[in-house]
């Protein structure tokens, strides 16, 4: 069975790659290195969003600086992660970088893959031509748990809501519906008193890393069940805009004053957990 896996290049990425590529034998990791800048990537975004939602966006960039977030991000990493880990890709001779996971670029190296199985973490909504590539299936690792968190920063927003027992990860069938396909895994994690965001995404990250290498080495020995469909009626679809800079302030505050550490007092028995949603029998794939 050859199995794919397509991602980005950051720290969460090059974990999630790491485990699976040292659980199961991989064809090739594609790597999204972002589409290219310029006129283009301007037009993107004047696309994607509203006048005061770029100003927002731009507005959260400079509080990054300003708090320093790329160093305590990378702390964190390491820190949950593990630096051998997270750093570097372990198998160079695996990797291919392409502009855009949905570009001809990308189309065409993966029709060169021939993937049966395609893994997806981490990147821009996938769409359909990439996902028909899969001769048998697209899985997806979703930082979140779905269907009551779906879309982007799912670790973010369980925090803003007050609702840490929502935080943690999902593996689910990849589909054109963002983060809608059955659902194969769920897993909470598990949180620190001192975490803080950087710390909840990573300790996500670390959580999903092992169901996805659970759900795909069950899956390439045959033993993977049907899996669970999801009750969309339930939860929320979060897109990027909706982060704004009022929304990263409440947060940052919400954690400074002790919203994790409280959480996690209360709650002496927080330990990350894994729920296989599955039905009684296999499914082949």
């Amino acid at each position: 069975m050859r199995v794919v896996l397509i991602t980005g290049n950051s720290f969460g990425h090059r974990y999630v790659a790491n485990k699976l590529a040292s659980a199961v034998e991989l064809a090739g990791i594609v790597v999204d290195e972002g589409a290219r800048g310029g006129l283009a990537e301007w037009r993107r975004l004047w696309k994607r969003y509203t006048l005061r939602q770029m100003g927002s966006r731009l507005a959260l960039r400079c509080l990054a600086i300003i708090c320093n977030d790329a160093a305590r991000r990378q702390l964190k990493a390491k820190e949950i992660l593990g630096a051998e880990d997270c750093l570097n890709f372990h198998f160079p001779n695996l990797i291919t970088g392409v502009r855009g996971v949905n570009s001809k670029e990308s189309m065409a190296l993966l029709e060169s893959l021939q993937p049966d199985v395609l893994l997806v973490f981490g990147t821009a909504v996938v769409r359909a031509p990439v996902l028909s590539l899969a001769r048998k299936i697209a899985l997806n690792l979703h930082t979140g748990i779905s269907p009551y968190y779906r879309g982007a920063d799912c670790y973010f927003w369980p925090i803003y809501n007050n609702d840490l027992r929502m935080l943690g990860a999902t593996v689910h069938e990849c589909t054109a519906q963002i983060d809608g396909g059955r659902i194969f895994a769920t897993g909470h994690a598990s949180l620190e008193a001192d975490d803080d965001i950087f710390s909840v995404f990573f300790r996500c990250v670390a959580q999903g890393a092992e169901l996805y290498v659970n759900v795909v080495q069950d899956l390439v020995a045959g033993r993977l069940a049907g899996g669970t469909p999801q009750n969309l009626n339930v939860g929320r679809e979060y897109r990027a805009f909706m982060r704004g800079i009022k929304a990263d302030v409440k947060v940052r505050l919400q954690v400074k004053r002790g919203l994790i550490r409280r959480y996690v007092l209360a709650n002496p028995q927080n330990f990350g957990t894994r729920h296989p949603r599955r039905k009684a029998q296999t499914t082949s794939y």
